[in-house]
């Protein structure tokens, strides 16, 4: 918040982690204080001494990346899986946006570094400040037997139904080809974050298209999977080798997700295809969470484009891969405060926050926020809560009405967070009718899709009320102010005025105050 006090926030990993920690007998931790040492927490539970739990000294570990941990720890304690910080949270107190890798099976069977990550909102810099370097969860894996008919149903809609249709390959339900399909569909219509959100109106992101590198005989694209997953969203990029006249895949380089991919390279004016997956698989491996630090490193490089007689960081520029890479790996090693605090911060310091991209303190994602005025009211600014961020492409739309029902209405922006609240992916897009009878089969509960909107909204407004608690005041809730200039390169309606955006959020503000009205939640508060 404007007032410096954190906001609430939460952040979700796939693939077996969590999944191990249940089988454990657990399902939650509470961390007080911090560790006089450098420790890991070891979940450990076995048929003759049942569930202990025990810190463990870690300091062998410091220093090391999120995937030298990953395998170090995966190795010393058989059937595991592990959660751990890179270098980035180690040196918390001046990386506030470090993320938590999270081991996956793929990664441990391959010891290819394909960890899956809690990324937004600094959690591993929280896990940091408590001296916690890693959680072990050890234990043998339940076996549940026979699925229910309900659960089987729910898991085949999921895996090539329409709802993830867009996130599987096209040999996969007539897939449309995971989130990096985003940069081919956003850019020829101007709508891709290019130099610091400022799409450029030319052809130079084209190389980092997927066609683009399925038609580069050096490498070879693979999708692959989280746990039990039949989506397969990852699209894992290995070198290109030849067996037998028949091409396959050789050295892993990294994975391509499409906010990672945009932000740490074309938002950065960094076009080349090695230079790509090598910037990618540098941030991973620190354990930085993409999204925030691609942000912040745009806007560094847009300042300096703007005072080339008085630069910082470094004289950091657009297309300077090696000095993005030097920056990088100095901010995980505690080196450059000023860029491991993040935009907001950074920006305010400077006095030019126009074109910083955050909305309440948390960089955006790769949409441009001239074409989404949802952004300030999702959930400590994050998109995940709030879904309006393609809106505009989808629709057109641009009138006052449509725009106040999109985020206030609970059938829509908010309900994305029905998600979060069952534990389900994003990209799973399961409707309602496939997760009520596997409640009923499961856990005996009757429940409806009036219930889940209910249960939905519900939560979505606590947030809401302890964001307030926390001291936000209208001022929070802003979008950065460049959205109000027009980019001749954005070929989408330009509707964001000033006028409009004071207008918009009076009326989704007094909104929500109804509905908490209506809920009761502010006596419950």
């Amino acid at each position: 918040a404007n007032n410096g006090r954190p906001l609430a926030m939460w952040s979700c990993a796939s693939d077996k982690f969590g999944t191990k920690v249940l089988a454990a007998g657990v399902n939650e931790v509470i961390f007080l204080g911090r560790a006089q040492r450098p420790v890991y927490l070891l979940i450990h539970r076995d048929d003759t001494e049942g569930l202990t739990l025990s810190l463990e000294d870690a300091s062998d570990l410091l220093g090391k990346t999120t995937h030298e941990k990953i395998l170090q720890l995966a190795d010393r304690h058989p059937d595991s899986h592990v959660a751990a910080l890179g270098p980035t949270g180690e040196h918390w107190q001046q990386n506030f946006y470090a993320a938590i890798a999270c081991s996956a099976v793929n990664q441990l069977h391959s010891r290819d570094c394909k960890p899956r990550f809690a990324g937004r909102g600094g959690m591993g810099s929280i896990m940091g400040s408590k001296n916690l370097i890693a959680i072990v969860a050890q234990a043998p894996d339940v076996h549940r037997g026979k699925l229910p008919p309900a659960l089987l149903e729910a898991n085949k809609e999921i895996s090539r139904g329409p709802g993830s249709r867009n996130y599987r390959d096209p040999d996969k339900g007539n897939g449309n080809g995971g989130t990096w399909r985003n940069v081919a569909g956003l850019h020829p219509i101007g709508a891709l974050p290019e130099m610091n959100f400022r799409p450029q109106g030319n052809d130079k992101p084209v190389p980092l298209y997927r066609k683009s590198l399925e038609s580069n005989s050096h490498y070879f694209i693979k999708d692959e999977s989280c746990f039990k997953c039949g989506i397969s969203c990852h699209k894992n990029i290995y070198a290109a080798e030849e067996e037998n006249g028949r091409r396959k895949p050789g050295k892993f380089f990294t994975k391509f997700d499409y906010e990672p991919l945009d932000l740490l390279t074309i938002n950065l004016g960094i076009y080349d295809q090695q230079q790509a997956l090598e910037i990618v698989e540098l941030v991973d491996q620190l354990g930085f969470d993409s999204i925030s630090l691609g942000v912040t490193l745009g806007y560094i490089m847009e300042y300096n484009q703007r005072h080339p007689q008085q630069p910082i960081v470094d004289g950091l520029s657009f297309g300077d891969f090696h000095g993005a890479c030097r920056v990088i790996q100095r901010t995980a090693a505690g080196q450059l405060p000023e860029v491991g605090r993040g935009v907001k911060r950074l920006s305010e310091q400077r006095g030019e926050t126009a074109y910083a991209m955050h909305c309440k303190g948390l960089e955006l994602p790769a949409y441009l926020p001239e074409t989404n005025p949802g952004y300030p009211f999702a959930i400590a600014g994050g998109h995940m809560s709030m879904r309006t961020f393609l809106l505009l492409v989808f629709d057109g739309k641009t009138d006052m009405d449509y725009w106040v029902d999109a985020i206030t209405n609970p059938n829509r922006g908010v309900y994305y967070m029905r998600d979060d609240i069952l534990g389900l992916c994003k990209f799973a897009g399961a409707p309602d009718k496939v997760i009520e009878p596997v409640f009923k089969e499961i856990y005996g509960v009757e429940i409806t899709r009036e219930d889940l909107v209910h249960a939905t909204q519900r939560t979505y407004l606590r947030g809401l009320l302890l964001e307030r608690q926390q001291g936000t005041t209208v001022d929070d809730y802003v979008l950065p102010a460049r959205v109000y200039e027009r980019n001749p390169n954005v070929q989408l309606p330009h509707f964001i005025t000033p006028e409009f955006w004071h207008e918009l959020r009076q009326r989704v503000l007094q909104a929500f105050e109804a509905q908490i009205e209506t809920y009761g939640l502010r006596e419950a508060t």
